[in-house]
């Protein structure tokens, strides 16, 4: 009897096991980051917040994607071997944070197939989503923003989903949101939600970080919800020493970031600074109404320069500036992504 007790919590102990591996994300096939050395085209969107059409305009204004006709919350792939990165902030505020993330699922094995590639960063709204923060506040805040939270839940409930079921780690979305990347290095400009963590810190630390808490698995402590961090943090762009130092530490020329309406002026268009912060949170939602959409177009020529412009659904395009196009390290270092790197020194 005893012998048959101890058999039985062994296989319960190696299924749950199982279960873990099986849940556990592929580092090396879903990592803490992107680099991609040189890309001649890359386009970048903001956060998008629920506004599917909003959403599906900026994608045709930077020439990435447009509506497919006849096919309600559908997208084609336009871009070719373009790169298209999206940081973060799929969800809640408005109706559609299901058909968002629905969408950019589908781009991402579209684009794989025309030899492009989609880039979705984790946002703090996406934590906010996993850690619960989102059902709570559909729950507890007053309207009008009591609205915003509950669209979230609505979008998955009017599909017929089980809402927990859904974002759990083995869920559809839950899963796909867990193996998002925090950040991309493209042409050596830094893509991430918030923008530089304070204080300053390498990009192999910031990565490594985020991996060690996605492999915690609390989402609701760590970077996930750290204020100064690279999700979260604000208001960094308006100290010019503290942008340089992070610049430095963090090996690139130049950050491209969402979070914050208006970071650098004029809310509800795309702003640069210094040729080397660019403000690509435009406000798109209705519930803030800052813009029927928009986004990032940049263009490289190897040798040459890499050309900004911001594009819009409505208006005409504004060139921003343009800068040389970096030079490629011949012999990259091998699956930087993957997070060998020491935490320590300057290495990114």
């Amino acid at each position: 009897m005893i012998g048959r007790k101890i058999r039985f919590l062994l296989a319960a102990i190696i299924i749950f096991h199982s279960a873990l591996v099986l849940d556990a994300r592929d580092w090396s096939k879903d990592p803490a980051r992107v680099d991609i050395p040189f890309a001649p085209r890359v386009a970048a969107i903001g956060d998008v917040h629920g506004a599917f059409p909003e959403f599906t305009a900026s994608l045709e204004a930077v020439g990435m994607a447009k509506a497919k006709i006849g096919e309600e919350f559908k997208l084609e792939w336009i871009g070719g071997d373009g790169v298209l990165v999206l940081t973060g902030d799929f969800t809640d505020r408005g109706k559609y944070t299901k058909q968002v993330y629905d969408a950019v699922m589908d781009l991402e094995i579209e684009a794989e197939k025309a030899g492009g590639r989609v880039i979705a960063l984790f946002g703090n709204h996406e934590a906010l989503l996993l850690n619960g923060t989102t059902e709570k506040w559909a729950k507890t805040l007053k309207p009008p923003k009591q609205q915003c939270y509950q669209n979230t839940l609505d979008s998955f409930i009017n599909a017929g989903l089980d809402f927990h079921q859904a974002i759990s780690p083995e869920g559809k979305y839950g899963s796909w949101i867990r193996r998002r990347p925090i950040f991309a290095v493209v042409n050596n400009f830094l893509f991430v939600h918030g923008g530089c963590a304070s204080p300053s810190q390498t990009l192999s630390n910031i990565a490594a970080d985020f991996r060690d808490d996605m492999e915690v698995g609390n989402l609701s402590k760590g970077i996930f919800m750290n204020e100064a961090g690279p999700l979260w943090n604000r208001k960094w762009w308006d100290n010019n020493s503290f942008v340089q130092e992070s610049l430095q530490k963090m090996g690139v020329r130049g950050v491209i970031f969402g979070h914050t309406i208006g970071a650098l002026g004029n809310p509800g268009s795309v702003v640069a600074k210094d040729k080397r912060l660019i403000s690509i949170d435009i406000g798109m939602c209705p519930f803030f109404g800052n813009s029927k959409g928009g986004g990032l177009l940049i263009t490289a020529q190897a040798g040459g320069q890499m050309t900004f412009v911001a594009k819009y659904p409505d208006r005409p395009q504004v060139e921003l500036f343009q800068v040389p196009t970096p030079v490629i390290c011949p012999k990259p270092l091998l699956n930087p992504s993957n997070e060998t790197l020491p935490r320590t020194g300057t290495m990114n």
